[in-house]
């Protein structure tokens, strides 16, 4: 009976770091939208994106930088959250659109608030996230190919 136990556990608990992995994907994906600086900027390649997609991109930026950080055993100098004011110079928009998209997300339990005025992203909407955003960009693609035809 141990053994079959034993043998069950190897199957179902990995030696690896899922964690680890599971980041490096997320930032390999993500980057394709968007870069992050040291001071936790976030800076969008796609100006044409939704307030939505754009507040999205910028809370999923911020936390796979901070848990990068963590994981390299560097003090996080890019925190996850990220205040409402900040959010609206960064994606230079008015505090209350942004204010807006942000409680609209918070309904949609897309994203956490920490308090007034501050959020992150839950953390299971960043691969939705970013299979929207690679498909409206495949969609794109397919569209120019088929006109071209």
């Amino acid at each position: 009976m141990t053994k079959d136990l034993e043998d069950l556990e190897k199957q179902f608990i990995l030696n690896e770091d899922m964690e680890h992995e599971d980041i490096k994907e997320l930032i390999t994906r993500i980057t394709n939208f968007c870069k992050v600086d040291n001071k936790g900027f976030v800076l969008i390649h796609n100006k044409q994106l939704r307030i939505q997609d754009k507040i999205m991109l910028v809370l999923s930026a911020r936390y796979l930088a901070n848990k990068l950080q963590q994981k390299l055993g560097k003090e996080a100098s890019i925190l996850e959250l990220v205040k409402a004011k900040e959010m609206s110079e960064m994606l230079k928009e008015k505090d209350t659109v942004v204010i807006a998209r942000l409680k609209e997300l918070k309904d949609d339990k897309k994203i956490i608030s920490q308090g007034r005025g501050i959020y992150k992203i839950a953390s299971y909407a960043i691969k939705d996230l970013l299979n929207d955003l690679e498909g409206v960009k495949n969609e794109r693609r397919s569209k120019e190919t088929r006109g071209k035809n």
